[in-house]
Parts: structure tokens; C-alpha cells; sequence
């Protein structure tokens, strides 16, 4: 009897973090969880490893129509141009989908807990860190 109390009353918001591992999926997938406004909160990395830098009003936005585009404002990188897509190699992942705009290659790392991370396709590479707005 108790159980079946302590079980109606636990509550159930119907938010269950999202965890997906993208680097290794089909691009139709990593494009469609990207695609949308996400926020920028800190990167991670770079030269010096354990360097956090904190984004206060920093936001990139992906958008797949007839050509895929992204929009960033605020943050390390200014951008409002077309993304390409390569097919390429990763010192972290291996093969996967490398998205490219302006002179920069980033892979689509993975969603874990909601926060999608995005890193640079370089050695010393720094780690973005995003939430869905």
C-alpha cells in the first residue's frame, strides 16, 4: 500500500535528457538534431586544455532547407553563411561528416544531457558546449 502511494506521487515532467552520440550517425541525422537556435555557454580546450571560456550572449543557428546555413552572433566565431558538409577524418572520432564554413571544420560531436558539444577538427581542439533555446 505504501509503495503504490510513494508511486502516484513521484512526479513526471515528461523532459528526458536527450543523450546521442552523432559523429558516427548518417548526416540526414546530425542534421536533424542540430538543426534550430542553441546557445553557447562555454568552450572547453584549445592550446591550453583545461582553458573554460564562458559565453554570455553567444547563439548559432543551424537552418537545413534548400541549402544549410548557419547564423552565429556573439561568441568566438562570427558566421552567416552556407555550411558544406565533407566526409572526412578525425583525430577524436575517426571517419564522420565534418561541417565546414568560412576556413573552419568542426565535427558534430554528440547530445548528452541535452547539451550538444561541437568541437574544432584539430589536434588541440576546443569544445563548444550548447543548450536548445
Amino acid at each position: 500500500m505504501i509503495a503504490m502511494v510513494l508511486m502516484s506521487c513521484s512526479k513526471d515532467d515528461g523532459h528526458h535528457p536527450q543523450n546521442i552520440r552523432l559523429y558516427d550517425k548518417p548526416l540526414s541525422v546530425i542534421r536533424s538534431h542540430i538543426e534550430g537556435n542553441w546557445k553557447l555557454h562555454y568552450t572547453k580546450g584549445g592550446i591550453a586544455a583545461n582553458n573554460i571560456q564562458y559565453w554570455e550572449d553567444a547563439y548559432w543557428k543551424f537552418v537545413f532547407s534548400d541549402k544549410d546555413s548557419i547564423k552565429t552572433t556573439g561568441g568566438p566565431i562570427a558566421a552567416d553563411t552556407n555550411i558544406n558538409w565533407i566526409s572526412g577524418h578525425n583525430n577524436y572520432v575517426g571517419e564522420t561528416y565534418l561541417m565546414n564554413f568560412y576556413s573552419n571544420y568542426f565535427v558534430v560531436d554528440s547530445i548528452y544531457h541535452d547539451t550538444l558539444v561541437i568541437h574544432n577538427n584539430v589536434s588541440d581542439a576546443a569544445f563548444y558546449h550548447f543548450t536548445k533555446q
